[in-house]
């Protein structure tokens, strides 16, 4: 599977630059994560969904799709520790965001809009 290095002050991150269904699936879960914790809540109603949040802003993990991205999206690193999500929280966050930059990129899914454009 394609890779790109990502060179970093003293370190080199290398993320995969074709997303298989599997990495897909997973970015979808992660963006759902709060419907999990919305048992009972109409989802086509706005209001009642935004009242789940506001009552549970915790559960709500802003975090949920870049954890993704840079668990399923990366390769390999020269970052002593083995890939796993404990590992990607001691990292320097600037290091952290100029690899997210580019995972966001590849990865953002194209709306049907769009496509249509």
């Amino acid at each position: 599977m394609p890779v790109e290095r990502i060179e970093l002050a003293g370190a080199w991150w290398e993320i995969r630059t074709i997303i298989t269904r599997g990495m897909r699936k997973a970015f979808r879960r992660a963006g759902l994560q709060i419907l999990a914790r919305a048992d009972g809540v109409d989802l086509s109603d706005p209001e009642a969904f935004k009242k789940v949040v506001m009552a549970n802003p915790g559960a709500l993990d802003l975090d949920a799709i870049d954890d993704a991205y840079l668990l399923y999206g990366t390769a390999s690193w020269s970052y002593p520790e083995p890939i796993s999500p404990e590992a990607i929280d001691k990292l320097p966050e600037k290091d952290v965001v100029i690899v997210l930059t580019r995972m966001r990129e590849l990865y953002a899914e194209v709306t049907e809009e769009t496509r249509k454009n």
